[in-house]
């Protein structure tokens, strides 16, 4: 028989309303920051934008095997999008209202992958 032993963290009230959005990487996005410099990211679980003054911080939990992303800080604004084709107009809104300062690139895995088998016969 071995000893276990068990170790607790305590966490403030302040500390736990600081958190915005935690998620793993598989359900986290990131849309950009917008011309006022506030930052959109997407919880891809349940199809919502965070809108925070601040970046996410990625980290890696013990034993997890895709890396995490923590929002801390203030929230400006919280977008329940109905649908995936929601985050386009999402993403035309805020061009047209705030604009947009960092912008990434969206990749569409789909096509991407189609394009480097092409010509492939299996």
């Amino acid at each position: 028989m071995s000893a276990t032993t068990t170790s607790h963290e305590t966490i403030s009230d302040g500390q736990q309303d600081d958190i915005v959005l935690e998620q793993s990487g598989s359900y986290y996005g990131y849309l950009g920051e917008d011309g006022e410099g506030y930052h959109h990211h997407v919880d891809e679980a349940t199809n919502t934008v965070y809108v925070t003054p601040d970046r996410a911080e990625r980290f890696l939990p013990e034993n997890a095997g895709v890396y995490w992303f923590r929002v801390c800080g203030e929230l400006d604004h919280t977008e329940k999008l109905e649908q995936d084709e929601d985050r386009d107009r999402w993403v035309a809104y805020v061009d047209s209202v705030r604009g947009w300062t960092d912008r990434p690139v969206h990749l569409d895995v789909k096509k991407i992958f189609a394009e480097m088998h092409e010509g492939d016969r299996r």
